[in-house]
């Protein structure tokens, strides 16, 4: 019974330090809107950021932009741009892939920016995704 539970201590400590060593855990950032209305999770992958983007009552806007800054939260840039004019749904759900983004080596903030149909913009705090190298 000794060995059993030493053998299996051993591989979970080994399947975590595989999973830290890849850096899998920890590379994963979210941001919830106090309303409900807007969720965003961005995750590292390899050699692409995935983007989960949530946003309730879809209907009431006309574009969604997906913006992202390099180190500081003070210039953003559009990384991603979702039309919402052809939306037949009242929720939405995207999952998007930043294919270009900055190198993993740097902290990255990504924000969304949302465009009303009436032209109300709406930008929601930035949501920090730390470098893969601490």
């Amino acid at each position: 019974m000794r060995k059993l539970r030493l053998v299996f201590s051993t591989v979970i400590a080994f399947v975590f330090s595989l999973s830290f060593a890849s850096g899998q855990i920890g590379n994963v950032a979210s941001f919830q809107s106090t309303d409900k209305e807007v969720t965003l999770e961005v995750q590292r992958g390899t050699g692409e950021v995935k983007l989960h983007l949530t946003i309730n009552h879809l209907l009431q806007y006309d574009h969604i932009i997906i913006e992202r800054s390099a180190e500081t939260p003070d210039y953003f840039g559009k990384c991603k741009y979702i039309s919402c004019t052809d939306a037949k749904t009242e929720k939405g759900d995207f999952k998007q892939i930043d294919k270009y983004p900055y190198s993993a080596t740097k902290d990255v903030y990504y924000r969304i920016k949302t465009v009303t149909k009436d032209g109300v913009e709406r930008a929601y705090p930035a949501v920090l995704l730390a470098s893969a190298v601490q």
